[in-house]
């Protein structure tokens, strides 16, 4: 038998705490329901006997499994759920507790019930963990408790954080092969010049006293100069990729990278439609759950991912906070299509702007859809290419100095 504790209020409204005595927590609440009390916190008791063996804070935070996005969206759904049926709050997330498999989330939800249960609302308590729950997250919670509409506004943060994610992982699978096929370039290469050519080398050259072919001699000079100075290399990547940190780490290198970014060949064009994607769903689901527009724009500039939009969006707030419209400021950044900044104004004259957000976030969601099935299908042969003339170029190389071998011969 387990001992309970559990604080809960009589149909007068009357606090009562105690302790119940049952085999199982089930068995316990049902006791507690038929004496017509409304439990607003139940928890097992600890046994004084038991002296757990405390783990230090480092040892805790290096085997803290990360929180990933889907913990997230089933979190939003299953929780959503239980309030739709009617379970009180600190129930909801006790049940939550016993269900999620992710320790670290795990403990976050002990720690938001128990803020709970100490006077704090649900959005101020999610609030206290930005590394988990983002802003947009508990902006949309804090406007959903307002409406009295938390169930569906946990549905559709569960919606939304689904789309993203199927966003991320188109950009993902469109990154993907193209990275692969360069690695296994780079390391084909390395094999050839480090370790194929130099033999060549001794057998024509010191051997047979043969003249080199001037490909095959820069391609071994090339060689010999990687090898003797090896740590170069390693050297200019470590230093390219501090000073792109430090650069994207300030903001005008970041509004400088993200600017080239979107003005790159192909790949440009695939970033900013899904910029564009993101900064429609985002501003309409935030709109749509009833958070202020001034709040919505501000959560949105930060979660389109590109610091020209950011900055677009930003300038429309401080237009709107002076009675102006949405669309204007956008109007003067080329970044943002006449057809969105149209469909925007639109929006905002017929009181729809909702509807022609989502309708600009499906555009683009079919655009990114295309690119990433057109660019899958240009980037393969155009790979091969690049794949074919590196290694040609070494293997023509290599069997340069054999037709000069003959040559002699005849």
């Amino acid at each position: 038998m387990a001992i309970y504790i559990y604080t809960a209020r009589n149909l007068t409204g009357k606090k009562i705490k105690g302790e119940i005595k049952a085999k199982d927590e089930r068995t316990a609440l049902s006791s507690l329901r038929t004496q017509n009390l409304i439990i607003t916190s139940f928890k097992k008791k600890k046994d004084p006997l038991s002296f757990p063996i405390k783990k230090s804070n480092k040892q805790r935070k290096f085997l803290k499994p990360r929180v990933k996005n889907k913990d997230i969206i089933i979190f939003a759904r299953e929780f959503s759920t239980l309030i739709n049926a009617g379970i009180p709050m600190i129930q909801s997330l006790n049940v939550m507790i016993t269900q999620t498999q992710n320790p670290t989330l795990k403990e976050t939800i002990i720690q938001v019930k128990n803020d709970v249960e100490q006077g704090l609302s649900l959005s101020e308590a999610l609030s206290k963990h930005p590394k988990i729950f983002s802003s947009l997250f508990y902006n949309m919670v804090r406007a959903g408790e307002m409406a009295g509409v938390l169930d569906i506004i946990l549905i559709r943060l569960a919606n939304y954080l689904e789309y993203m994610e199927n966003v991320n992982q188109r950009v993902k699978t469109a990154m993907r092969y193209p990275l692969f096929v360069m690695c296994i370039t780079g390391v084909v290469t390395m094999v050839l010049v480090f370790f194929i050519l130099p033999k060549m080398k001794i057998l024509f050259s010191e051997t047979l006293g043969m003249e080199l072919p001037a490909l095959t001699q820069f391609v071994l000079t090339l060689s010999l100069f990687l090898k003797q100075n090896f740590y170069f290399l390693p050297l200019i990547i470590f230093s390219m990729a501090i000073f792109y940190y430090l650069l994207k780490k300030s903001d005008k290198g970041a509004y400088f990278l993200d600017t080239v970014k979107i003005k790159l060949p192909v790949i440009g064009n695939f970033f900013h439609k899904v910029a564009l994607s993101r900064f429609g769903r985002t501003l309409a689901t935030l709109s749509n759950s009833g958070v202020p527009i001034l709040n919505a724009l501000e959560m949105t500039a930060k979660t389109t991912g590109n610091k020209v939009i950011e900055k677009a969006i930003n300038e429309s707030r401080a237009s709107l906070r002076e009675g102006e419209t949405i669309a204007n400021p956008l109007k003067k950044y080329p970044v943002f299509p006449p057809m969105v900044t149209n469909m925007i104004s639109v929006g905002e004259e017929t009181a729809a702007l909702d509807e022609m957000l989502n309708k600009i976030a499906d555009f683009y969601d079919r655009e990114v859809n295309r690119m990433v099935e057109s660019i899958a299908s240009l980037i393969e042969p155009l790979l091969i290419v690049v794949l074919g003339a590196t290694v040609g170029i070494i293997v023509v190389a290599m069997y340069l100095p054999y037709f000069t071998m003959f040559q002699h011969i005849g």
